[in-house]
C-alpha cells in the first residue's frame, strides 16, 4: 500500500503536470505511475466526528477498517481525543491489516518520510487517544498512565514483530544525534534508548537484526543476513528533498522501498508493506507547492521502483491518499505553463497576476487592506522555487488546513476490481484483507489461483518464454471454454459475451500467447518490464 499523505486530486493533477514539465514536455498529457492502474475509486475521508479529517483518524479507517475520531489512533469512536482512560480499555482497541497479516504468517514492514511514530504509520501498531503522544514527554497530565507511541512500537505487538521499519524519528526513541532536535520533538523523560532496547531484544532472541542511521549503512544491509531492520535517518522527519545537500546521507523514498521489499520478499507466505510519502502533506501545510510536488515525484519514483520488483499476478498494489488539502489549480493558464508559476493573466481588479497554485488558507496570506482596497504581492516578480516562497492564501493561518473532498484510489493486481466506485474510507482495509486472505477474510481463500493467466493475442509484447509451447495455435472449443472462464465474474454477462466474441476474432487472426510468471522463467524476467504504453 502506497499512501501519499495529503495527496488529494489537485495535488495529483499538479504533480502529473510538474513531472511532465521536468521531462521537457507540456505536462498535462502525462501520467503518474499509478494513473495507469486498471481500477480506480474515490474514498470519502470524513472522521467519525469531523467533516474534514486529520491523518490519525483517516489512517485508523483505511488501515484498521473502522472510522475513528480526529487525532485518535487505533481505537474505536468511543475514544475521544486525549481520553487516556478510554484508550486504556482494550475493548476500544482496533487492530490493523498489518496485525492481521502477521497473524496469518506474513512478513510486514513500514516505510515513511516522516517519523515512524507519526500518525500514518502509527495506526499500524499503536492504540492512542492522541496522535502527538509519540514520546513519554508528550503525554502530559491528560496522557498520564498511557504508553507513548514509540514505546508501543518497540515493546508491544504488533510493533515489535514488524520486520522492516524505515523513516525518521530518532529523538522520540531517545536516540537523537542532533542536540538541537530535542526542541522540535521531545526528549524522553524515562532516559530509555528504545533503539538499543529493540536491537537487544532481537539479538537475545537469536535474530539477525540491524539498526542503521544513514543511507550508506542502508545500502550495506544484506537482505539474506537480515531478519529485522530498523532504520531511522533523522531525529525528526526526513528533510524535504529540495532541502537536502548533494552529499546528504539520507536515503530517498525509492531506496527505502526497494530495501524493504528485498527483505520482505524472502517470506514464503507473502508480505504487507505500507509506504508513505508523508511530506507531500507538510509542503502544502506550509503553502509551498515546490516542496510538496517534489515529494510527490519521489513518491511516484517509489511506486515505479516497486512495480519492477513485484508480480502483479500475485501482489495487489494500492495507491491512495488519506485526505486532501485546500490547494487549487486556478485561472486559465496557457497549455504548458509552469505549474509553479503564474497564470499569465492579470486581475481586472488590481492589475496583478496570480499563481496557478493557490490555497484557501495558510501562512502565504501576504496582503493588506485599507478598508476598501486590498494590496498584495505580484507573484510574477517572485521565484516559486525559492524555499522562502509561499503561494498566496485567502485565510491567514500559521498552517494550511486539510480539505474535505474525496480522494482517489488506484489499484492493480489480484482482487483490485474490489475498488470500483465511491467507497467509505474504512472499506479499504477490508478489501485488502479479502485480497490477502487475512483478518476476517482468512477463511475466504478457496478461490481460483492468482498465480497464472493467459493473455490473448500476440500483438501486445513478446512472449516471456524462450521456447513457445505447441499450444500456440488456433484453439479448439475446449481451449476456448478454458480461456473464457472469467476468474472474477463481476461484469454483465452480455458484455462478457461481447468481449469473448472479440477475443475469438483476435485468436483466429493472431493466435494465442501464454504468459508465465517471471518466477517460472527468471532469465526472461526483464522482458516483463518492457512493453508499450498500452500495457
Amino acid at each position: 500500500m502506497f499512501l501519499g499523505d495529503g495527496m488529494g486530486l489537485p495535488a495529483v493533477a499538479a504533480s502529473r503536470i510538474y513531472k511532465g514539465q521536468k521531462e521537457g514536455r507540456n505536462g498535462e498529457e502525462g501520467y503518474l505511475a499509478w494513473e495507469r492502474f486498471p481500477n480506480v475509486a474515490l474514498l470519502k475521508t470524513y472522521n467519525a466526528d469531523r467533516q474534514v479529517p486529520d491523518s490519525a483518524g483517516t489512517a485508523t479507517a483505511y488501515l484498521c477498517g473502522v472510522k475513528a475520531n480526529m487525532l485518535t489512533l487505533g481505537v474505536s469512536p468511543e475514544v475521544e481525543a486525549k481520553d487516556c482512560k478510554a484508550a486504556s480499555d482494550t475493548s476500544t482497541h482496533v487492530s490493523s491489516i498489518l496485525h492481521w497479516a502477521q497473524d496469518a504468517g506474513l512478513h510486514t514492514g513500514l516505510v515513511t518520510t516522516t517519523r515512524v511514530t507519526h500518525a500514518t504509520p502509527a495506526a499500524l501498531y499503536a492504540h492512542s487517544a492522541y496522535r502527538s503522544w509519540e514520546c513519554d514527554a508528550d503525554l502530559g497530565e491528560k496522557g498520564k498512565g498511557c504508553k507513548d507511541i514509540a514505546d508501543q512500537l518497540v515493546s508491544d505487538l504488533p510493533g515489535r514483530s514488524i520486520k522492516v521499519i524505515l523513516g525518521g524519528g530518532r529523538q522520540v526513541f531517545g536516540a537523537g544525534l542532533d542536540p538541537e532536535s530535542a526542541s522540535k520533538t521531545c526528549t524522553r523523560l524515562d532516559g530509555r534508548n528504545l533503539t538499543e532496547e529493540w536491537l537487544s531484544a532481537k539479538t537475545w532472541q537469536g535474530l539477525k537484526a540491524r539498526y542503521v542511521t544513514t543511507s550508506r549503512q542502508l545500502e550495506e544491509v544484506e537482505a539474506e543476513d537480515t531478519d529485522y531492520l530498523l532504520g531511522l535517518f533523522a531525529d525528526s522527519h526526513l528533510p524535504y528533498l529540495v532541502e537536502r545537500k548533494e552529499d546528504s546521507d539520507v536515503p530517498s523514498l525509492p531506496a527505502m522501498t526497494l530495501k524493504a521489499l528485498e527483505i520482505l520478499k524472502k517470506s514464503q507466505e507473502g508480505f504487507f508493506l505500507l509506504v508513505e510519502g508523508g511530506r507531500i502533506d507538510h509542503g502544502q501545510h506550509s503553502n509551498s507547492p515546490y516542496r510538496a510536488l517534489e515529494e510527490a515525484l519521489d513518491f511516484d519514483r517509489a511506486v515505479t521502483a516497486a512495480l519492477k520488483e513485484v508480480d502483479l499476478e500475485e501482489t495487489m498494489v494500492v495507491v491512495t491518499a488519506d485526505h486532501s488539502h485546500v490547494m487549487s489549480i486556478s485561472g486559465y493558464p496557457t497549455r504548458g505553463s509552469d505549474i509553479l508559476g503564474t497564470t499569465g493573466i492579470n486581475s481586472t481588479i488590481d492589475g496583478l497576476q496570480y499563481s496557478t497554485l493557490m490555497f484557501a488558507s495558510g501562512p502565504g496570506y501576504n496582503y493588506s487592506s485599507d478598508g476598501e482596497n486590498v494590496t498584495r504581492q505580484d507573484p510574477s516578480q517572485l521565484n516559486p522555487r525559492d524555499l522562502d516562497f509561499k503561494s498566496q492564501a485567502a485565510v491567514p493561518l500559521k498552517s494550511e488546513t486539510h480539505g474535505g473532498e474525496d480522494v482517489g484510489l488506484w489499484a492493480a493486481g489480484p482482487m483490485s476490481h474490489l475498488f470500483h466506485r465511491t467507497h467509505e474510507q474504512h472499506y479499504v482495509a477490508h478489501a485488502m484483507a479479502f485480497a490477502a486472505c487475512v483478518g476476517a477474510s482468512a477463511g475466504h481463500c478457496m478461490r481460483p489461483s492468482h498465480a497464472t493467466f493467459t493473455r490473448r493475442g500476440t500483438n501486445r509484447r513478446p512472449a516471456l518464454i524462450a521456447d513457445p509451447p505447441t499450444a500456440l495455435h488456433s484453439p479448439d472449443a475446449q481451449d476456448r471454454e478454458t480461456l473464457h472462464t472469467p476468474r472474477f465474474p463481476t461484469i454483465d454477462p452480455a458484455f462478457q459475451q461481447e468481449l469473448d466474441d472479440e477475443e475469438d476474432q483476435l485468436i483466429r487472426e493472431l493466435g494465442v500467447e501464454v504468459v508465465a510468471s517471471p518466477d517460472d522463467h527468471p532469465l526472461q524476467e526483464d522482458k516483463l518490464l518492457t512493453g508499450t504504453d498500452d500495457d
